[in-house]
């Protein structure tokens, strides 16, 4: 369903290239109206770290066809307003300036932009010696997938409302981008937390969700994942149990299982991760006030 939606807006795309009409050309800041009235469009913050995200708000009365962040199609939601997009970095998005582009379809077409700028983060290195058969590519497979099936079909409303509630209330023990060496072996970066907190504290959702996923996996453990709505997800692994279940609605501060050390884990801890359209931020970014938890 995801492939067939990003081959539409593709195809979309290059019917509008080819008739469109560029009505607004800015720098890192809110563009001005187009010049036939249709939209404006920005990006909020203008400048991130990698991990960070953006909100993308399309000040429009028609609906977009088509709106590109970088050469993806990402997927808009009506707000009061208009339409608007939430886009995630990761410690793989490329530094540099990324091009931002709203297409619309009409009597005349055009097109709104703007852009903002993604700065390299600086992540550490964390060395962990782990059983080596937890370390077979087709495990790391096998997961993947089960994820990608959990994580394909986001709900089209936002059901999170305001700053995103910590599952457990333990301090870091590793931060999000910090580079994981298993056995001597770079195994990429650690996109999420891990809170630190005793077996069988209980697990709580961040904000309204429905529960996507409550099973085992082979490297998270007993895991849940929540969506939230508009391509946002929450992941909670390695738990010691789990007592909700899928298609299951959720409350911000519902218990969703107990801490554990299940799956690729050394010692009892609650490994905590965020997905923006399967680009995996960091979730502690959400839990204070800001331009993203505003509505």
């Amino acid at each position: 369903m995801a492939l067939r939606r990003e081959l539409s807006l593709a195809a979309a795309r290059t019917v509008l290239l080819a008739a469109a009409m560029t009505v607004s050309a800015v720098g890192l800041g809110p563009p001005p109206l187009a010049a036939d009235g249709a939209a404006a469009l920005e990006v909020v913050p203008g400048s991130v770290v990698q991990g960070e995200a953006v909100r993308i708000p399309v000040h429009t009365v028609a609906a977009p066809t088509v709106l590109l962040v970088g050469d993806r199609a990402v997927p808009l939601h009506r707000v009061m307003g208009g339409y608007q997009a939430f886009v995630g970095t990761s410690p793989l998005t490329r530094p540099g300036v990324v091009r931002v582009e709203a297409f619309f379809r009409g009597q005349d077409s055009a097109t709104a932009r703007a852009r903002f700028l993604v700065r390299a983060g600086t992540f550490g290195v964390r060395r962990l010696q782990v059983p080596p058969g937890l370390m077979d590519p087709a495990l790391a497979e096998r997961e993947r997938r089960r994820v990608a099936q959990a994580t394909s079909r986001p709900l089209p409303a936002p059901l999170w409302r305001g700053v995103f509630l910590r599952p457990v209330a333990g301090p870091v023990t590793s931060t999000y981008g910090v580079r994981s060496v298993y056995n001597g072996v770079f195994r990429g970066h650690h996109l999420g937390v891990d809170l630190r907190a005793a077996a069988g504290t209980p697990v709580r959702a961040a904000n309204d969700g429905v529960v996507t996923l409550a099973e085992a996996l082979p490297l998270s453990g007993r895991t849940v994942i929540l969506d939230h709505g508009v391509g946002i997800f929450t992941t909670y692994q390695h738990l010691a149990a789990v007592v909700v279940h899928p298609g299951q609605r959720v409350r911000r501060g519902h218990v969703l299982g107990q801490v554990g050390s299940t799956g690729l884990s050394t010692a009892p801890h609650l490994h905590w991760g965020m997905r923006i359209h399967g680009v995996r931020v960091d979730p502690l970014l959400w839990t204070t006030p800001g331009p993203l938890t505003e509505p």
